[in-house]
């Protein structure tokens, strides 16, 4: 009788109702007892479970319970009960109390209660509180200790505007099954340790005003699930925060529904303005040994906020829609206004994250091939995605993706680093791509890609829609193939290994005839790569200037359309080895697209291609680039210099056509030769007996320096001396060119 005096609290066996007296004697032998809605009080089904009533010998106890109503207190906070608890469809009237509890096992199925209070409780196997279960305030296990798995599949929590589920610092050595969970308020798991998984597949959580998974600083072992089925979408009114939390495996979120975030207070972002997003899920710092999955249908009205966080796997964004639609009429109406975005709204916030395999985010055709051939199986992001210094140790597709910001750097990634290839083909982009400083380890592959609404300055002028100022890649860099690029183009001082191919593109242009016009196509000052392919459809060429100042590369491919941009092609100290067009062109062409695009003279380009014929053993071509060359340079001088310059140019081309003096002295020869053919004039010494000679006078005449004795031996007089004095100049003149041409011969070979 000792442990009667001792739980006195508890109602005397005396005083059991005859229903009572049934379960006590259901509970001796462990037998399941259905006492279809009867009531019992909670004290006394407390007194059986510890040791209040006394059992016969040989007894089993066991409570197993279905369909009671539980009236009064069930109390066992800080007890040990060593025998199994199950109930199954029990209504309880009062919250039970299990806080500092020890229990074997306790398997409420499609029981309801007002709440659970149940903080610091262990359970030794499985806590079971599944198939209907239904708690309509608190269900507080902080600090709890389950041995076994959490069971939750299918269990509803409502205590709505406050914590449904309590689970801050649950230690659960198996897996935690919520599966279909209904919660309406937030579900705590703060701190949390789960040995197993998580399984919240198809759960629907509702906590609008704040968080509605509160897991910060979660760990779990396995894998996180929060994604959806056939049937039922996970489904998340309020934050999914995932701060600090460690997953062992994958976190899924395939085809859940993040909704009613909250909003984040404004920062600044760089270089203008202020972020103005709604997050939905938080997952700052999250680690993830795994893969994070947010694809197949993945949807969320609002922010995806994942700085600094650490995926071993893949991140996987095909299918997902990321941001809140509603936001993209405003910043439409931003650009049509020519009015730069004060306030930028933010779908994707990685900064500082570090992927160690990919980022898919590309679309996909109907059996799942690796195709980047379906838009609708790719990204949708509404607002700005950005990937400051990001690191992706694999590579990174956001093929066929859309976009949304216009008036923004709608995809902002400075710093970026891709180990492979950063794929944005056929990429419909309503915005800027911003990468500067990045570092591509193989490709940048834009081919087919379409940027339109790029981003505006605070005077409402146009940025580029692709600037990837500084950036390094490692293998190719493409804007080919339909590439088109409403605000241009810059690639200021990128350095790329091998090809840079501007093929088929369109560069600049208006996006709405009322809209501005960039004043840059393509800007490539200090660009270095092995082969460069400027080859613009002819009816398209840049819709402003093409800046190749100070370029390098080994070999560069252009066409018409390229010299034929409207703002003109700028290519001081632009440097090549070899040079080809498409089609082909003779060098007069090439000359008159210098001419075109150069209104003042600047001798560089014409050195620079006459190298490079030079070089290729095309010696005739090279001289007639730097004849070009020099005419356009006297072409420029007072009058003095250009008439010098007309002479060099008509009679030895600069020195470049040496032949042409001796055909000048040829013809001056035959005129005086034949002049003084028939006018001869009288000695001037009349003690010399010169023979008269006009051949050999006109040679005397013409040769400057060298006297043949004809010279000064005859008296000119009326048009002879006229005659005389021309040959004499001609001959100078001829002498003077004809020893220019021939030093700078010297000199070029």
């Amino acid at each position: 009788m000792g442990p009667v005096s001792e739980y006195v609290s508890y109602v005397p066996l005396s005083g059991l109702t005859e229903t009572e007296r049934e379960v006590l004697d259901a509970f001796g032998t462990g037998f399941r007892l259905d006492l279809g809605g009867r009531r019992v009080r909670g004290q006394v089904l407390a007194g059986m479970l510890t040791g209040a009533y006394p059992l016969g010998e040989g007894a089993m106890p066991a409570l197993r319970l279905d369909d009671a109503r539980v009236t009064g207190r069930f109390d066992l906070e800080g007890r040990t009960v060593e025998t199994v608890i199950t109930l199954r469809g029990c209504v309880f009237e009062r919250t039970p109390a299990l806080r500092m509890a020890r229990l074997v096992s306790l398997h409420l199925r499609g029981c309801q209660a007002p709440g659970l209070r149940a903080r610091n409780l262990r359970v030794a196997s499985d806590l079971v509180l599944e198939d209907g279960f239904t708690c309509k305030g608190a269900l507080d296990l902080t600090d709890a200790t389950v041995d076994g798995s959490l069971r939750m599949i299918g269990a509803t929590l409502r205590h709505p505007g406050a914590g449904a589920l309590l689970g801050a610092r649950l230690r659960v050595s198996g897996s935690v099954q919520a599966t279909s969970l209904r919660a309406e308020g937030e579900v705590r798991l703060r701190g949390a340790h789960i040995g197993g998984s998580v399984h919240l597949t198809g759960a629907r959580l509702s906590h609008p005003d704040g968080d509605a998974l509160e897991a910060s600083g979660l760990v779990v072992e396995g894998n996180l699930f929060c994604d959806s089925t056939a049937r039922t979408h996970f489904d998340s009114a309020g934050v999914v925060r995932l701060t600090g939390a460690r997953i062992g495996g994958d976190a899924v979120f395939s085809g859940a529904q993040l909704h009613d975030g909250v909003r984040d207070k404004a920062v600044l972002v760089v270089p203008h303005g202020k972020a103005a997003d709604r997050t939905v899920l938080d997952g700052d710092r999250l680690r993830v040994e795994g893969d994070v999955k947010l694809d197949a249908g993945f949807t969320a009205l609002g922010s995806v906020a994942v700085r600094g966080a650490r995926i071993g796997g893949h991140l996987l964004l095909s299918g997902a829609r990321i941001g809140d639609p509603s936001v993209v009429a405003e910043l439409s109406a931003c650009f049509s206004a020519a009015r730069a975005v004060e306030r930028v709204p933010v779908a994707l916030l990685a900064d500082g994250i570090e992927i160690g395999g990919d980022v898919d985010a590309r679309g996909g055709d109907w059996l799942g091939r690796d195709t980047d051939g379906d838009p609708h199986g790719a990204l949708r992001a509404y607002g700005q995605v950005r990937l400051v210094d990001a690191t992706v140790h694999g590579s990174a597709s956001l093929s066929r993706a859309r976009l949304y910001g216009p008036a923004i750097d709608v995809l902002f990634a400075d710093r970026l680093r891709v180990g492979g290839t950063l794929f944005l083909r056929k990429v419909r982009v309503s915005g800027s791509v911003r990468l500067q400083n990045a570092t591509i380890g193989s490709s940048l592959d834009c081919s087919g890609a379409r940027l339109h609404k790029p981003r505006l300055r605070p005077n409402g002028t146009v940025k580029p829609s692709l600037d990837a100022r500084v950036a390094t890649i490692g293998k190719d860099l493409l804007c080919s193939r339909g590439f088109q690029a409403i605000g241009g183009v810059r690639v200021r001082l990128v350095e790329v290994e091998k090809m840079v191919s501007f093929a088929g593109a369109r560069l600049g242009g208006r996006t709405h005839p009322d809209h501005h016009r960039t004043d840059k196509a393509l800007s490539a000052y200090g660009l270095t790569a092995h082969e460069l392919v400027l080859v613009f459809p002819e009816r398209c060429p840049p819709r402003g200037a093409v800046i190749l100042t100070r370029a390098r590369v080994v070999s560069v491919t252009d066409g018409p359309a390229l010299w034929a941009a409207t703002g003109g092609v700028d290519i001081e100290d632009f440097a090549f080895e070899a040079i080809s067009a498409q089609p082909e062109v003779p060098v007069r062409t090439r000359l008159a697209w210098l001419r075109a695009v150069q209104p003042d003279f600047a001798p560089g380009p014409y050195e620079q291609l006459a190298a490079v014929y030079s070089d290729g053993g095309e010696e005739e071509l090279a001289q007639k680039v730097l004849l070009e060359r020099q005419r356009r340079r006297y072409a420029e001088l007072h009058i003095a210099g250009r008439i010098w310059g007309k002479l060099q140019h008509v009679t030895v081309g600069f020195g470049y056509r040496p032949w042409l003096a001796m055909l000048w002295l040829l013809l001056f020869w035959l005129v005086g030769t034949f002049w003084f053919s028939f006018n001869v004039m009288e000695r001037l010494d009349s003690d010399q007996n010169p023979v008269w000679n006009p051949p050999l006078l006109a040679t005397d005449l013409l040769l400057p320096i060298i006297d043949l004795g004809q010279d000064n031996k005859w008296r000119m007089v009326g048009p002879s001396q006229w005659v005389s004095g021309g040959l004499i100049a001609a001959g100078w003149i001829l002498a003077t060119t004809a020893a220019t041409g021939a030093t700078r011969v010297l000199k070029r070979n």
